[in-house]
């Protein structure tokens, strides 16, 4: 079952990429033991950016090679503007029934279209989706369908064009008529039981809120309760149970009961943890994101749901990593009900976080993407209402401690408070020195250390040199093994260099795509080639493993080296080390070239 996010992004990235593959797929063959195919990973696929192909247009540029396919996961797009349209093709040997149902496990598709192609000709077309009135659909269920027949010998082109405002990812699953209703009923148990736990809480923690009057209690009730809505409506049961004549409002009740779910979210964390007292400036800072998503509830009536659910999508990633921290601060500090209260949201966040990378594309489409936030807010849910009943008594204690040591820790929480601000100034600074790709200093850091040494040394007759690498022919090389590969090469150079010069006051630094630095401090145009000397080889005996093939490296390395002179520009340090390197690319590559001046001509 697909789900948007609540809440999450940006941690981890870069670790998955939106399934892309090229080749055509192979015809999946019905036969008589199997009742349930996964067709994902046989769909090819083209993208309509346009928007206006029609299918027989299509069935031409399939039959001309242009369709794609091979993929190892799900397709997953992620948002896209472009139409995209699928084929697999079925060959029906002795299949165990005539009566199929093609399933999206993708429910919040907006238009999906799907061409049952005939050996005949005959085309039958279906159409469906979350901005279709339910009733269009080949079975009532939550999820898109479309029942059709096939029989024994036949072979069927399936095309199917998927249209959304949302993301665009392909589950699909294909089942005989029967194996189609026993997992419906399987699946229904189970979330029969998530959702009846859902209100079983909602309904308790209601009637302690009516005894008690503690407002805690209150706000859970409203999340649970809007948070229930926005899981049935991203599963499909809302628009199958509750407005199956409303495709307008099913299209719009995902970002209003998301938005709406994050203010109570946002207004629980607040009152749980207690900010105004343990975070005065958080408090503030969730008092501006509730506001925010008000608005994205209000705006989601009247907007288009793309952009809404985008900005939505983003502000869930914020305020993921706001209560994270935020929690995690409280507990640090000793509040004890954030142990409960970090305990159960870092699960619920942590599918909320992979739902998040996975709608975005950065993150495969599977089972445990899939269900992700369902098993985190399961466990949430059951953990955070034992907190709450915990917060009661130790927030009693707390209260009644704070007031008798409230004096006493009022200068020791200032000096702590200062120090984390040191400390996060610090690491921030060292993070914006680093290059994200390849964990290298990064171009900012070179020149404030190269300004720096320069300034230092201009007061000494020390030397500085300066070596500017450049991998050679890198453009052919991401022509011949794609920017991945590339990624891989410049990260595997970076240690390379690392290894290569390992002297204290030395430094290695990423200059600018594919370019390197390496700062000598206190060594002559002699040590200076030598160093390069030394690099250049262990680059070229070096080779990059990668895809289980080894790929040769070479680089080209320019000198230069200098005795700074009060006054003189640093850049002419870099100007002659960039001019060597251009030389060393004209002699033909792969070697090290020391800065000379030119020859002055004779005077007349």
């Amino acid at each position: 079952m697909r789900v948007h996010p609540v809440v999450l992004l940006l941690i981890l990235c870069s670790l998955f990429l939106p399934t892309v593959a090229t080749g055509a797929s192979d015809p999946v063959m019905l036969d008589t033991e199997s009742e349930r195919y996964d067709l994902s990973l046989a769909l090819s696929y083209l993208e309509d950016e346009s928007g206006q192909l029609e299918l027989e247009e299509v069935r031409e540029l399939r039959q001309s090679g242009d369709f794609q396919g091979g993929q190892s996961e799900a397709l997953n797009f992620g948002f896209t503007e472009s139409a995209y349209w699928f084929h697999v093709q079925l060959e029906a040997g002795a299949p165990p029934d005539e009566a199929w149902v093609l399933e999206s496990l993708y429910p919040i598709m907006d238009h999906l279209e799907l061409y049952v192609v005939y050996p005949d000709g005959d085309i039958a077309r279906y159409y469906s989706g979350d901005s279709v009135p339910f009733d269009q659909r080949s079975r009532d269920h939550q999820h898109i369908n479309f029942e059709f027949t096939i029989e024994p010998g036949q072979t069927l082109d399936l095309y199917m064009r998927a249209e959304t405002s949302g993301a665009v990812q392909m589950p699909m699953t294909l089942w005989t008529k029967d194996a189609f209703y026993n997992n419906d009923h399987v699946m229904g148990r189970v979330f029969g039981m998530y959702y009846g736990l859902i209100l079983a809480l909602a309904v308790y923690n209601l009637l302690i809120f009516l005894s008690i009057r503690d407002v805690n209690y209150l706000l859970y009730v409203a999340y649970i309760a809007a948070y229930g809505l926005f899981q049935a409506s991203l599963n499909g049961f809302a628009f199958e149970f509750l407005w199956p004549d409303s495709p307008w409002w099913n299209n719009r009740s995902i970002a209003f009961t998301m938005g709406l779910g994050m203010v109570f979210i946002i207004g629980f964390s607040q009152s749980f943890l207690s900010l105004k007292t343990n975070a005065p400036r958080a408090h503030k800072l969730f008092s501006i994101l509730m506001l925010a998503f008000m608005g994205i509830a209000a705006t989601s009536l009247v907007l288009p749901y793309g952009p809404v659910i985008r900005v939505g999508t983003l502000l869930t990633a914020i305020t993921a990593i706001a209560i994270f921290v935020v929690g995690m601060k409280c507990w640090l500090q000793d509040f004890k009900p954030a142990r409960y209260f970090m305990i159960s949201w870092t699960l619920l966040l942590m599918g909320m976080l992979v739902y998040t990378l996975k709608t975005f594309g950065l993150l495969p489409a599977n089972f445990f993407t899939e269900f992700s936030i369902q098993i985190g807010s399961a466990l949430e849910m059951i953990f955070l209402s034992m907190a709450l009943a915990d917060r009661i008594r130790l927030v009693t204690n707390e209260n009644q401690r704070l007031q008798r040591v409230q004096n006493e820790e009022l200068e020791k929480r200032v000096s702590e408070r200062t120090l984390e601000l040191e400390e996060a100034n610090n690491k921030l600074k060292e993070l914006n020195a680093i290059d994200g790709l390849t964990q290298l200093k990064n171009r900012d850091f070179f020149y404030e250390t190269l300004d720096n040494e320069w300034r230092k040394n201009s007061r000494k007759d020390n030397h500085i040199s300066l070596l500017l690498l450049d991998v050679d022919r890198f453009k052919e090389f991401n022509d011949d093994y794609g920017h991945l590969c590339g990624d891989a090469c410049l990260k595997h150079l970076a240690r390379v260099y690392e290894d290569s010069v390992s002297r204290a006051g030395d430094y290695v630094a990423r200059y600018g795509g594919e370019e390197f630095a390496i700062l000598l401090c206190h060594t002559t145009p002699e040590g200076a080639e030598t160093v390069a000397e030394r690099v250049r080889e262990r680059v070229e005996n070096t080779p990059l493993e990668w895809d289980g093939e080894q790929i040769p490296v070479t680089v080209s390395i320019g000198v230069s080296s200098h005795i700074p002179r009060p006054k003189e520009d640093m850049t002419l340090l870099i100007g002659e080390a960039d001019q060597a390197l251009y030389e060393a690319k004209a002699e033909g590559r792969n070697r090290v070239k020391v800065y000379s001046e030119p020859p002055s001509e004779p005077e007349k």
